[in-house]
């Protein structure tokens, strides 16, 4: 049998150095998942009456409620818990980084669901969804709520293939068109491009997250093998 106990560093400081250092940069990537989270949640409550209106399919209501409330929970949660990383790794705490290592590995779980979620939708090619939608809203009885989703994007129509119903289109003091591109293209700049940059984050977070998963392990490991007294995890 190899005997494996030389493969972990006998100092612990070889090991929480490092996962203090991840979890440093895991504090400033749970911080931009806060800020993109929170401007998603933002963007897209601006389409809560059109997702009503619509009884719209799954994948539209993951888009505008799922993915972004996900994306801002995740990025919250990553803050709290990579400040109480660092001080249960600095203090060399056995059962902080045991609940700190289960923590993380649920979050991982999320992460990749939500990572998972934003690039289905982009492969989906979940703008042709929005569009087969925002038609059948225009045509039907409630369609002021396309005025008002037109005024919030600043476009006109769908397409250019749009019945041009003239109610539709928000207009100026004149009477005439107020905005001269088309949703189609404003919201396909503002989503899908995004969604795929999600679910990238989501890949590369994660794999940060695994290394410091790993590094508290070996910590864990390195603290059950040190020498000490029973009430030493709870000073």
């Amino acid at each position: 049998m190899v005997d494996t106990t030389n493969l972990i560093p006998n100092t612990p400081r070889y090991l929480k150095v490092p996962l203090i250092a991840f979890n440093t940069i895991l504090w400033v990537l749970g911080l931009v998942l806060v800020i993109i989270g929170g401007i998603g949640v933002s963007f897209f409550s601006n389409f809560k009456d059109f997702t009503k209106v619509s009884k719209a399919s799954a994948a539209l209501s993951n888009l505008t409620t799922g993915a972004p409330a996900g994306v801002l929970v995740i990025g919250i949660f990553f803050v709290i818990l990579t400040v109480v990383g660092c001080f249960v790794a600095g203090k060399e705490k056995l059962v902080g980084l045991v609940i700190y290592t289960m923590l993380m590995l649920i979050i991982l779980v999320a992460l990749i669901g939500v990572g998972g979620k934003a690039l289905t939708l982009h492969n989906d090619d979940i703008i042709k969804q929005v569009g087969n939608v925002w038609e059948d809203v225009s045509n039907g009885p409630k369609n002021s709520t396309i005025l008002k989703l037109e005024d919030f994007l600043k476009c006109c129509y769908w397409n250019s293939t749009s019945t041009k119903n003239p109610s539709l289109c928000p207009k100026d003091s004149k009477g005439l068109p107020k905005y001269t591109d088309t949703c189609d293209g404003v919201i396909s700049s503002k989503i899908s491009s995004n969604l795929y940059l999600v679910g990238a984050a989501a890949v590369s977070i994660g794999v940060i997250e695994f290394i410091c998963m790993l590094f508290a392990l070996f910590l864990i490991i390195r603290i059950c093998r040190a020498p000490r007294t029973k009430s030493y995890d709870y000073q």
